[in-house]
């Protein structure tokens, strides 16, 4: 179990990548075209660094799971990580590369937004499941402490799965992940033994 004397370090550790996000998505265009390309392909090559920070956050709250939650949870956020970093690739970097290229958007481009939309569609379950799985164990082990965090986190989540970081809805999705992040981090933290030794990995 995490010590209590981690504990603030963490929330605030796992509480930054949503909100990184959630930064970024007010300048995410919605519409890919030339006038846009450029910002589009940078912003998804720093979008490369931050999502999987997302998935870092994730696996550190499952730390306090038990072991078979645990590992199907931490699976399912390496799938999370594995899939929607392909989105992000793909239809992100890739997508605004051949805008620049061909001065915007092409029939020719179809086919990589097409299979980088569906392979982002798994990431997303993928880390709404491995959201669930944080949510109802923190609720088991911490029950009143977790709600708050289960109340943010798990709207947060379904609304990553249509609306990624878009303004206004992604936007509001990163937040509220993000503050639910932290507030089942308080939670575990403050309900655990200080002087508990960390005997999960």
């Amino acid at each position: 179990m995490i010590t209590a004397n981690f504990g603030p370090v963490r929330t605030l550790l796992v509480a930054l990548p949503g909100l990184v996000l959630a930064g970024i998505g007010l300048t995410h265009p919605h519409h890919l075209d030339a006038s846009t390309a450029q910002w589009w392909q940078n912003m998804h090559i720093i979008l490369a660094v931050i999502f999987p920070l997302l998935g870092a956050a994730q696996w550190v709250l499952l730390t306090d799971s038990p072991k078979p939650v645990r590992y199907l949870g931490r699976a399912a956020t390496f799938g999370y990580v594995v899939f929607y970093g392909a989105l992000d690739a793909l239809a992100g970097i890739g997508g605004g590369a051949l805008a620049i290229a061909n001065g915007g958007r092409s029939p020719s481009d179809a086919p990589i937004f097409k299979i980088g939309n569906q392979l982002g569609t798994v990431g997303a379950w993928c880390f709404f499941a491995a959201s669930v799985a944080i949510a109802v164990c923190a609720l088991i082990d911490n029950r009143l402490k977790a709600i708050p965090g289960a109340a943010f986190l798990l709207p947060g989540s379904y609304l990553f799965l249509s609306s990624h970081i878009y303004w206004p809805k992604g936007v509001l999705a990163c937040a509220c992940i993000a503050i639910g992040m932290a507030a089942t981090s308080y939670a575990s933290a403050s309900g655990s033994s200080p002087i508990e030794p960390s005997t999960r990995t």
